[in-house]
């Protein structure tokens, strides 16, 4: 396992600039999501005030979704039904450096996430990445994945702590080797929703579904060799520029489960002909003016139930919300 490998993994993951030399300083006896946010600022290599740890460069928008028919046939949850929502929408690249080139491999895992807010006060939140599959299986390895490339130094000899780690996690070996391309634009990127939702529908039948958002204006993504000279804020700004002519558009689906599909694991992705219900139009109508004040402001969660809307039993739920809450204060 070469060494470049492990500074693309971590670099992604973590927000960590390309040569990771720190080690984590986080005790061993610190709670899981303290020592998660500890581990992802010791390898960010230095503070970026008021930035997120990972995922720090980003922008945020306004928009709104508007429910298909077909929706409330797999929940009463009340943003599907007929009733359209307002987003708070926020496109992001990996990593915890905010003026990261869009186009570094650092990047290259691209996030949106958006909260739906309803008439009568109704908030949930959507989660998406451009993955459809998650790096490890735990919140635990997770954690020795970070601990392991950050331990990894430039000259050491074989096999290195980020060369083991992933020689006995083929999960995560097979996300690092993921085709992970630089889209024409945000607006032609294709986000899925990484853990697996329970919904209910009017009758108490439930089913698992996994979320994930298709853009109307097709897949398009640039091929390698073009990449050189490109300004660093390409899509961020390209985005700017394409919302300010017209709505930018998504159509949320749903993929529903089928018997015996794993809903605890996001490093399994479900098979491509599991069915799809088209849910809604999502639209992406304005930029925020002070996007970075905004962005202050802000904070998305991964399990915000509903009637209707349920979270699985994946641990990284949970987690991930944990240490939400011990890094939105430390950035405000």
């Amino acid at each position: 396992m070469r060494l470049t490998r492990a500074s693309f993994l971590v670099a992604l993951l973590a927000g960590a600039a390309p040569a990771l030399a720190q080690t984590a300083t986080a005790p061993a006896t610190e709670p899981l999501p303290q020592a998660l946010y500890d581990t992802m600022v010791a390898g960010n290599g230095r503070v970026f005030p008021g930035a997120r740890v990972n995922h720090a460069k980003g922008a945020v928008y306004e928009g709104s979704f508007t429910p298909s028919a077909d929706a409330a046939t797999l929940t009463v949850a009340p943003h599907l039904q007929s009733t359209p929502s307002t987003l708070v929408l926020r496109f992001s690249n990996a990593g915890g450096v905010p003026d990261v080139p869009d186009t570094a491999p650092s990047s290259a895992v691209r996030g949106l996430a958006f909260t739906f807010r309803l008439p009568d006060g109704t908030e949930t939140d959507l989660m998406m990445i451009n993955v459809p599959v998650f790096v490890t299986r735990t919140p635990q390895d997770f954690l020795a994945l970070l601990k392991a490339g950050q331990a990894t130094k430039p000259g050491m000899p074989a096999p290195t702590p980020i060369a083991q780690f992933l020689g006995a996690h083929p999960e995560a070996l097979r996300f690092v080797q993921l085709p992970k391309p630089v889209p024409e634009s945000f607006a032609t990127e294709r986000f899925f929703a990484l853990h697996a939702y329970r919904l209910t529908d009017a009758a108490g039948a439930t089913r698992f579904v996994r979320f994930r958002v298709v853009p109307a204006a097709g897949t398009a993504y640039r091929g390698a060799e073009a990449l050189a000279g490109l300004p660093p804020d390409l899509l961020f700004d390209e985005l700017r520029t394409r919302v300010a002519m017209g709505p930018v558009r998504y159509r949320l689906q749903a993929q529903v489960a089928a018997p015996g599909d794993v809903t605890d694991d996001p490093t399994i992705a479900w098979p491509e002909d599991r069915r799809l219900v088209e849910l809604g139009t999502i639209s992406v109508t304005r930029a925020v003016p002070d996007s970075a004040m905004a962005e202050r402001r802000i904070g998305f969660l991964p399990n915000r139930e509903l009637p209707g809307l349920a979270v699985s039993a994946d641990p990284f739920l949970g987690t991930r919300a944990d240490v939400y809450a011990i890094a939105f204060p430390a950035r405000q």
